[in-house]
């Protein structure tokens, strides 16, 4: 037995020796092997045309088909859309959901039609609906199937409440602003009792025993950040105040120079990016003392480090989260004199946006992606989806929400309307 196997080995071996070494001549090789010798060969850098802001404003308008085409008669939003064959995901995620109320909120205030605000008081009306007032005696946001309430899913409530009151004084009556902003304010007040000494947020509410966990997450530490200074900026409320100048020192020194150590955790850098930066923008805008030099730091480190060490630019998965985070430092370099870092940032802004804008369905830059054309009997409300990656064929609302969140702040900042 021992004897037959052994010959067998070497069979088997002669067998894909000979395979390997003769399926392909040195003449085949070579010829093969010229597609492979250009400078260039593996360059797969797609050049498209400079931006502009109409092409933003189409890619805006897009987006928008897609966003209310994918909301449901609850008012969430179908989670997942597969444009290779049209099926959606039954997965859904609280935060997500939270913050794709927040995109649309910004999207009705910036470029407001009527569509676009019932759309979003029926998202409003979803989370409302799932308000409950537990044996506890709080009043929380109970998400439908979820043991617990993440912090950055009231933050991102909060958000788009926030941005809703505030540009919407011309289309509401008293009545109905007070309601919302009743409603803002009872969350607000539930994210001041998810305080942390260390000047985080815990990162979660257990429903059925009122425990908080006393462990933060860097993504609701930057979100729960960002809802104060907007509620703050909109209604002076000092209180909130008191308190992002008590966190934003203890959040920098976490995400930015901790991590950064040889021991340090990096990914709590990512997840506190964009967040932390849009809130630094905040803080220097509004004229806050007396951090404001320190956030305006912060906000260019944290860009360099996205830029130069974390490679933004050579990554190939959908990152519209990370220009948020570079408009929001590009205000910065403006409101403060940094030309240098304005000219740099800005640049860097434009060509991840176009190549974002390559990822999007009958967007204007579709007619650059051989992936996207390749496509057959797409369904007609994938229309205006940017998927996950240039050759993805998947939609998460979750990409559509920051990739519309990002084109609006350039649309209000690097290419704002001529008059």
């Amino acid at each position: 037995m021992t004897r037959f196997l052994f010959i067998l080995s070497i069979c088997i071996s002669c067998h894909l020796f000979a395979q390997a070494n003769s399926f392909v001549s040195l003449e085949e090789t070579t010829k093969q092997l010229q597609a492979y010798t250009p400078m260039d060969a593996w360059q797969h850098e797609i050049q498209t045309p400079p931006l502009t802001r109409d092409i933003l404003l189409q890619s805006l308008e897009a987006a928008r088909a897609y966003y209310l085409n994918q909301q449901k008669a609850d008012g969430n939003f179908k989670y997942l859309l597969d444009l290779s064959d049209g099926k959606t995901s039954d997965d859904d995620n609280q935060v997500r959901q939270a913050g794709a109320i927040w995109g649309l909120a910004c999207l009705n205030r910036d470029f407001f039609n009527e569509p676009t605000r019932r759309a979003l008081l029926l998202g409003f009306d979803f989370f409302i609906q799932n308000i409950k007032t537990l044996p506890t005696g709080e009043t929380v946001i109970v998400y439908p199937g979820e043991k617990n309430l993440n912090s950055g899913t009231v933050a991102l409530f909060c958000l788009a409440l926030t941005d809703f009151l505030a540009g919407q004084d011309k289309y509401l009556d008293q009545n109905t602003k007070d309601k919302y902003r009743r409603i803002l304010f009872t969350h607000l007040q539930f994210l001041r009792t998810m305080e942390l000494d260390d000047g985080s947020w815990s990162r979660a509410y257990e429903l059925s025993s009122g425990i908080r966990k006393p462990v933060p997450s860097s993504y609701y530490d930057g979100e729960a950040l960002l809802a104060y200074c907007k509620a703050a900026r909109l209604y002076n409320r000092k209180d909130l105040i008191r308190r992002i100048n008590f966190a934003l020192p203890r959040l920098i020194h976490r995400y930015t120079v901790q991590t950064w150590q040889p021991d340090g955790d990096q990914d709590l850098t990512k997840g506190f990016y964009q967040w932390g930066s849009m809130a630094f923008a905040e803080y220097v805008e509004a004229g806050w003392e007396p951090h404001a030099k320190l956030a305006a730091d912060a906000a260019m480190a944290l860009a360099w480090w996205q830029i130069d060490e974390n490679q933004l630019e050579a990554k190939k998965a959908n990152v519209a989260y990370a220009v948020e985070g570079l408009a929001a430092t590009w205000r910065i370099a403006k409101m403060t004199g940094r030309q240098e870092e304005e000219k740099r940032l800005k640049s860097v802004i434009d060509n991840i946006m176009g190549k974002l804008i390559l990822c999007q369905y009958k967007g204007p830059f579709m007619q650059y992606n051989p992936y996207l054309m390749s496509l057959k009997n797409v369904v007609p409300e994938a229309y205006g989806g940017i998927t996950a990656a240039p050759n993805s064929p998947f939609v998460r609302i979750d990409n559509v929400q920051h990739q519309v969140h990002a084109t609006l702040l350039m649309l209000k900042y690097l290419y704002p309307e001529t008059k």
